[in-house]
């Protein structure tokens, strides 16, 4: 991609400070539109003398006045006609320091494909609710990105690649006023384009003259940014996908955002903070409630009413579904940071996992995403059992449990990742059962690769697709198999732990037969455990559809 630059500058009535801006960017030699937003005859004028004489200034006029954002389309649409394929915006109050120009363009001319945003660097003349404002506005980008790449999305002194801006532009109605700046720069990174950031020095002149408008153009900005959760909560969802090919929203924003919350404010913070990010969970994650509400539709019809679900699920259950699994999450963190105040894990048939882990004799668990297995490692590791392996197939799975390391570095011991069930797969693990240890593997998703071998088995009402690896490996490894969830009652987890099989066969004349029945078998202990605890199945993939 060739390397063609022009400065584009919204104008509407910015004072004395238009004439500095313009003689500060005239010395850059790059052509420079100015587009005069229904300015005031005066203004109009001094653009008129300013271009006097000046092949690089073009001038264009919108009248009457229509917003900033439409000020800068026009520009950008001319300079995409004109032949050129990046435009520099900048505005005309004089807040921006020219010499950033230089240190843009380079980064441009490396990464032609990108937006270049700027990241104010104030001085002490910036107006104080300006500043906080901005948090607030920069809250709302990060969530509607779940990244951190946006920096900055007010600033209006950014390096735009005309290519991706222009088609942008055609295919959707951005806002001609004040959210012009932050819309467009969120839905390019919604279209993938990859936006960098440099530094750019900003002062408030005081002959600047602003048109911000509090009231007005703050409740515009809010109006935009609950479109914009809105638009994320209904973008078209790749229900087709396999749960093991979609990628985990902005983990690594919530590992810097978890570890920050935790050692600033503490585990109630942490609690807090994950209560508040429900919201945003239940509203941008469309497939996600979908997917809940189908499973508790299924659970409803089959078994309901229930205690926990007296009425046919609505939205307000499928809530409470987000904000189960946005709690467990944060015990998880909690436990493995070491920090659980009121977090407890015993009763049930907690002693009876403790005397098969002291018997010497090693076996297969099988458990599901329903309650919080991670409890029971986390007990393993702080009473000095170090035999529980949890095996864990995903890529999203080994993210998570990544951050879970970096909280407490003993959390990767006995964390075994596979990728298939093969004959090396076998000999390492049986090895660890050889040795009297455990191995929890869930069994209610199907198996991380495009050619995994499931069955179907009855569950809910219809036939499910179910993994053969845990019942393959329980055969190779030829190990009593129990299953178990840990799940949370009143204040503390309860664990419930169930003899399975004493050894998982699988004759050579209809092994599809054998797998099928213990996959049955499976598929109905889960039911009857999502029947006792409706909300903490946290599995929101559409799972029939996996067939």
């Amino acid at each position: 991609m060739s390397f063609q630059p022009c400065v584009i500058v919204p104008v509407y009535d910015p004072g004395p400070a238009l004439a500095r801006t313009v003689a500060a960017l005239v010395t850059t030699g790059l052509p420079i539109y100015l587009a005069d937003d229904g300015s005031t005859p005066d203004t109009r004028q001094e653009l008129q003398r300013l271009a006097a004489g000046q092949e690089q200034i073009r001038l264009l006029t919108l009248a009457p006045n229509q917003g900033k954002g439409a000020a800068v389309m026009a520009a950008l649409r001319q300079a995409g006609r004109d032949g050129f394929s990046h435009a520099l915006q900048v505005d005309a109050d004089g807040q921006h320091d020219p010499a950033a120009v230089p240190a843009f363009l380079a980064l441009g001319r490396a990464r032609p494909g990108a937006v270049v945003a700027g990241v104010p660097r104030y001085d002490a003349s910036v107006p104080t609710a300006r500043k906080y404002w901005r948090l607030v506005s920069h809250l709302f980008v990060w969530l509607e990105t779940f990244s951190l790449d946006i920096r900055d999305s007010l600033c209006g002194f950014r390096l735009y690649p005309l290519g991706p801006t222009l088609a942008l532009m055609e295919r959707e109605a951005l806002p001609a006023r004040m959210s012009f700046d932050t819309e467009i720069i969120v839905r390019l990174h919604w279209a993938g384009v990859p936006v960098l950031t440099a530094p750019v020095a900003v002062t408030y002149p005081p002959d600047g003259v602003s048109h911000f408008r509090p009231w007005c153009d703050t409740l515009r900005l809010v109006g935009m940014h609950a479109r914009l959760l809105l638009r994320l909560s209904r973008r078209p969802a790749a229900s087709k996908v396999p749960w093991y090919r979609v990628k985990e929203r902005g983990w690594r924003v919530g590992y810097r955002s978890v570890t920050a919350v935790l050692r600033v404010l503490g585990p109630r913070g942490l609690r807090l903070a994950a209560e508040c990010l429900v919201p945003y969970f239940f509203l941008t994650g469309g497939q996600a409630r979908r997917a809940s509400r189908d499973y508790l539709g299924r659970l409803w019809t089959r078994f309901g009413p229930l205690p926990d679900l007296p009425r046919r699920p609505g939205a307000g259950a499928v809530y409470r579904h987000f904000r189960c699994f946005c709690r467990a999450t944060a015990d998880k963190v909690l436990t493995w940071s070491g920090s659980r105040p009121g977090i407890q894990v015993d009763g049930g048939d907690l002693d009876a996992l403790l005397a098969l882990h002291g018997s010497g004799r090693g076996a297969v668990i099988l458990g599901a995403h329903l309650g919080n297995l991670e409890m029971l490692r986390a007990l393993g590791r702080e009473r000095g059992l170090p035999g529980l392996n949890a095996v864990v197939f995903s890529e999203n799975a080994m993210r998570f449990h990544e951050l879970l390391n970096r909280l407490n570095p003993g959390f990767r011991v006995n964390l075994v990742q596979v990728s298939a069930v093969s004959p090396y797969t076998a000999i390492m693990l049986q090895e660890k059962v050889d040795r009297g240890e455990c191995l929890f593997i869930v069994g209610d998703r199907t198996p991380p690769s495009d050619l995994g071998r499931t069955v179907l088995a009855p569950f809910l009402g219809e036939p499910a697709a179910f993994p053969i690896g845990p019942f393959l490996l329980a055969h190779l490894l030829r190990c009593p198999v129990h299953l178990m969830f840990c799940v949370h009652d009143g204040e503390r987890y309860q664990v419930r732990l169930t003899p399975f099989a004493e050894r998982i066969e699988l004759p050579r004349a209809g092994r599809d037969a054998a797998i099928a029945g213990w996959a049955a078998r499976y598929a109905q202990s889960l039911e009857a455990a999502c029947r006792d605890h409706p909300f903490q199945w946290f599995n929101f993939f559409d799972f029939w559809g996996a067939r």
